[in-house]
């Protein structure tokens, strides 16, 4: 088996011990909600790797969403032919730019969504009314 035959027949796993701190999905979604939900947490799409490119990928594409009414927040987004639903609203905020001039003004509200185990950010134009994926975390 080689030199690594004693790595490879250790078992990381004591009996009677688990080895993964939340065995079920259920038990890790409290956690994972409350962490992204946290203020000191910054934006992986704000982050920049050592090398100066961004951590998260940038996109700016038009995208058709499902407006849940009742709760005030998008159900679902179609991007190409995948329908992602979104299972949580991890974070909201706007941005208002350049308001005194009509040519260049940006009115955007932004969702920070969960959704298929990947974060996504979606955008709202005020301007034009439309909507588009502004960045994924994945």
């Amino acid at each position: 088996m080689g030199r690594n035959a004693a790595i490879k027949r250790f078992s990381a796993t004591r009996p009677g011990q688990p080895l993964e701190l939340y065995p079920r999905t259920s038990s890790r979604r409290p956690v994972l909600l409350e962490l992204l939900a946290s203020p000191w947490i910054v934006r992986a799409s704000d982050l920049v790797v050592l090398d100066g490119s961004w951590a998260a990928k940038h996109v700016f594409e038009d995208v058709a969403v499902e407006w849940d009414a009742e709760h005030g927040r998008p159900a679902a987004f179609q991007r190409g032919p995948k329908r992602y639903p979104v299972d949580a609203l991890l974070q909201t905020w706007a941005a208002e730019r350049v308001w005194w001039d009509p040519r260049r003004h940006v009115s955007r509200r932004y969702w920070r969504v969960l959704s298929r185990g990947g974060v996504y950010d979606l955008a709202f134009d005020r301007c034009d009314g439309s909507w588009r994926l502004v960045g994924i975390q994945d």
